[in-house]
């Protein structure tokens, strides 16, 4: 195994658990919000924990499948899946494998979730309708999924990639990188390494909604967009925003919290210092949602 693919495995391939320092928000946070706790067994053999949660009053024609982005699992986003649920929808989400309250030593490969979210819907055989919805590289899986599942027709994809090469460039800092990373990733995913979303984005008559910063640091603008308005499709819609990162469905304030705050974290060292910056710090604050944007996703969502 080559330097640059143990770099990528070091920072990247490793198993993702909460930190025990940043502030989370749970299901018993918001009155009402029922939660439900299941296991699977992938085709890996690994358990793997998914959950649904919902409001007593939904829609019980329509499931929204939420995918998570990378990190310590689907809890990191109970506020984006609340919202949702308080929109009238039933949530679907899961934690992948490596990640959080599922089995696993570690996330094997960033194709993973795509196995794990294949293999749960193979399972489930879900008759109503399913709106998939993810960030990063939920979003990246979300493309995945959409590409090869012949039953989901509509999609929202929140800071989203069509390749793995287009974040790794910029997370490592070269393109000399993706290579390696490539012949890894086939090596080790070779039944959905291959899925091919530039020509999925070009030619789908899936109804996909796209929502991006231009300032997203992780995932360039530029770069993940550039096939999306090169294929012009009109089954696509994009919604752009500016100023929110990485986040761009959190509200200003939040999105601005989000950066300071981890530009911070990440430079500490010392346990007792991420602790002392983290114990004083808002989860609802740091996680607002932005109304206008889930105005626009609940539009694409109910329309025909």
């Amino acid at each position: 195994m080559g330097i640059v693919t143990s770099i990528f495995k070091k920072r990247m391939l490793h198993r993702y658990d909460k930190d025990g320092y940043t502030p989370y928000l749970s299901s018993d946070d918001f009155a009402g919000l029922n939660k439900e706790t299941h296991t699977f067994i992938n085709s890996l053999g690994v358990e793997i924990s998914y959950f649904y949660y919902y409001y007593d009053k939904y829609n019980p024609n329509l499931i929204i499948l939420f995918l998570h982005g990378l990190g310590p699992g689907h809890t990191a986003y109970i506020r984006e899946i609340e919202t949702l649920a308080m929109m009238g929808y039933k949530v679907l989400t899961l934690d992948y494998m490596g990640c959080d309250s599922s089995k696993g030593d570690k996330l094997p490969s960033l194709n993973e979730p795509t196995r794990d979210v294949d293999d749960l819907l193979s399972l489930l055989e879900i008759k109503e309708e399913v709106v998939v919805i993810g960030h990063s590289l939920g979003a990246y899986t979300t493309l995945n999924i959409m590409n090869i599942r012949d039953e989901l027709k509509k999609a929202v994809v929140i800071s989203g990639f069509p390749r793995p090469d287009i974040v790794l460039n910029a997370l490592l800092g070269t393109k000399i990188f993706s290579g390696s990373i490539a012949r890894y990733e086939k090596k080790i995913e070779p039944k959905y390494f291959p899925i091919d979303n530039y020509e999925y984005v070009k030619n789908t008559k899936d109804k996909l909604m796209f929502i991006h910063s231009k300032d997203d640091p992780v995932v360039n603008y530029a770069a993940a967009m550039k096939p999306v308005f090169e294929a012009n499709n009109p089954n696509i819609q994009v919604v752009t925003v500016d100023g929110r990162g990485h986040n761009p469905n959190y509200s200003d304030e939040a999105a601005k919290m989000v950066t300071e705050v981890f530009a911070k974290y990440y430079k500490l060292k010392k346990d007792e210092d991420k602790k002392k910056l983290m114990e004083n710090l808002d989860p609802w604050k740091i996680t607002e949602q932005d109304p206008e944007v889930f105005r626009k996703i609940k539009e694409f969502i109910e329309e025909s």
